[in-house]
């Protein structure tokens, strides 16, 4: 079995009736589902407390395990050792096992401020299977910045430098990122968002797809430099999608509700 001292919650999410958790033992990931009532609504929700409730895990190579109560009362489980999914579009030649990392800041679920090769970096990953569609388009998208960058090195670069793809037992489910210091813009950095944006429509082919304030890092200290992050819903070019992502700049690098902002947590 499983040695529960050596157990870590590394995520977490309840939806609806069901209790999601990435949970690391040892040097392996695996997940469990857990139906809401299983456990009390404090022991589902603080992983310090679930962890000493769970069943035993036996020690193989099973992936996700739902844990349950039978019509008794008591805690049932059922393993599967399906593979996880992963993204396919593994294109850079630099692999990291997420667990090698060592996180420095959680900005939100599965974005996190790290150490590599000594220096900062940013992880972002898929925590659950759900959120791989988003990690696997934002890590196409990189794959065109990369190839477009490589080809026009005297080019200012669009966005982050991609480092590597983030692995967790093996399967790609995260990208790491260049940290790129900057301030989110605002309206007086309106012509040079705007002509960021139209060249990632023109030389790269490409539609951001959601570009409120925060997605533009600028430099002020280097004379307002800006890149853009967060490829998440980036697609193939379309005009009128782009005609409209660009005549939203105005409104967007006023808007102060904090919609898009990122929350450090703790």
């Amino acid at each position: 079995m499983l040695p529960k001292s050596d157990m870590e919650i590394l995520s977490q999410e309840i939806i609806h009736d069901d209790g999601h958790y990435r949970l690391r033992t040892g040097l392996r990931v695996r997940y469990l589902r857990i139906p809401v009532g299983t456990f009390d609504d404090d022991t589902m929700c603080r992983p310090y407390l679930l962890i000493p409730k769970l069943l035993d895990l036996p020690d193989s190579p099973w992936t996700t395990m739902t844990i349950s109560q039978d019509e008794n009362g008591s805690l049932t489980s059922v393993i599967s050792m399906d593979p996880l999914p992963e993204i396919r579009t593994a294109w850079h030649e630099q692999h990291v096992d997420v667990l090698t990392l060592k996180s420095t800041r959680r900005f939100r679920s599965g974005v996190h401020e790290v150490q590599y090769n000594d220096a900062p970096a940013i992880a972002k990953i898929a925590c659950f299977e759900w959120e791989i569609r988003r990690i696997e388009r934002e890590t196409w998208a990189y794959s065109l910045l990369e190839d477009h960058q490589s080809q026009h090195p005297n080019e200012s670069p669009i966005a982050p430098k991609f480092l590597a793809h983030l692995t967790e037992n093996g399967r790609i489910m995260g990208l790491l990122l260049e940290k790129v210091d900057g301030e989110s813009a605002c309206a007086d950095d309106l012509e040079h968002c705007e002509t960021l944006l139209r060249r990632l429509h023109r030389d790269l082919g490409l539609v951001h797809g959601d570009v409120n304030r925060y997605n533009f890092l600028v430099d002020r200290v280097s004379g307002r430099s800006v890149r853009l992050v967060d490829f998440e819903h980036a697609e193939d070019f379309n005009e009128s999608l782009a005609r409209d992502e660009l005549l939203s700049l105005p409104v967007e690098l006023t808007e102060e509700t904090g919609r898009g902002a990122t929350v450090e947590m703790k």
